[in-house]
């Protein structure tokens, strides 16, 4: 299993609050990325806390010998996680409080790497998707868009004109509202790829052109993550980019 980590400041954003990494455990792999909150002061400590915090809980409080097919317990520990990472970002805002508005997106898989099993948490707006020759977006932004879209039934393209569209209603930190979705992919499904992304990657790029670049026998995973993010940034990002792709 290879994986590749390209991440970019970006033409227009003074700092870097996106990040993204690996921690391996027995035969596990968790991979997660952060995109802390533009416009709130500590965004980038809270991303980058909230990864340290997660792999520290991995590496001490997960049983790397627990069945793969263990849904429920999995589930429960990762719950046991988002307190601990909750509890610790909110240490950090009791003892300065220009931090208590902090907050970041997380996206993380937990990899079975003998049979590819993956279990996806998401918390806000960055995405995962699963790449078996097609290109399928596993998780669901968590903003207003898809809430006015999803549960009060407003047409796509009428929501897309809200000013707040991109506004997240979930997201992780010492004070946030946040709502943890979790998604499981059978290691059956015949995955190729894993590719997670951050806001300033995937609203910039169409995902038909990102399922071209991975179909590109002709690029090495690493020229394919440069690509995605050299399109975004041609199409006017206009924030930070990261991407992570794993390869089974």
């Amino acid at each position: 299993m290879n994986y590749i980590i390209k991440t970019d400041k970006g033409k227009y954003r003074k700092e870097n609050q996106d990040n993204a990494s690996i921690s391996f455990l027995g035969d596990w792999s968790l991979v997660v990325l952060c995109d802390g909150m533009g416009g709130h002061y500590g965004g980038s400590l809270c991303s980058f806390k909230t990864i340290d915090f997660l792999f520290d809980f991995f590496q001490k409080r997960f049983d790397k010998n627990i069945n793969f097919d263990d849904k429920k317990s999995i589930n429960k520990w990762f719950n046991a996680a988002l307190s601990f990472i909750k509890k610790s970002l909110k240490k950090i805002a009791n003892d300065n409080n220009d931090y208590e508005e902090m907050g970041t997106t997380l996206t993380a898989a937990l990899v079975f790497n003998l049979n590819k099993e993956t279990y996806i948490f998401n918390i806000g707006d960055s995405r995962a998707y699963a790449y078996n020759g097609l290109l399928h977006q596993v998780t669901i932004d968590q903003n207003l868009l898809h809430q006015l879209v999803d549960k009060q039934n407003v047409d796509i393209e009428i929501a897309k004109l809200h000013p707040d569209a991109n506004k997240l209603v979930s997201c992780l930190g010492p004070n946030k509202t946040m709502k943890c979705e979790s998604f499981l992919l059978k290691g059956e499904e015949n995955l190729k790829y894993l590719l997670l992304t951050s806001d300033g990657v995937h609203d910039y790029i169409e995902k038909p052109v990102i399922e071209q670049i991975l179909q590109d026998k002709k690029l090495s995973i690493e020229l394919k993550c440069q690509k995605i993010i050299n399109v975004a940034k041609k199409n006017a990002s206009k924030d930070n980019l990261t991407v992570l792709l794993l390869e089974f």
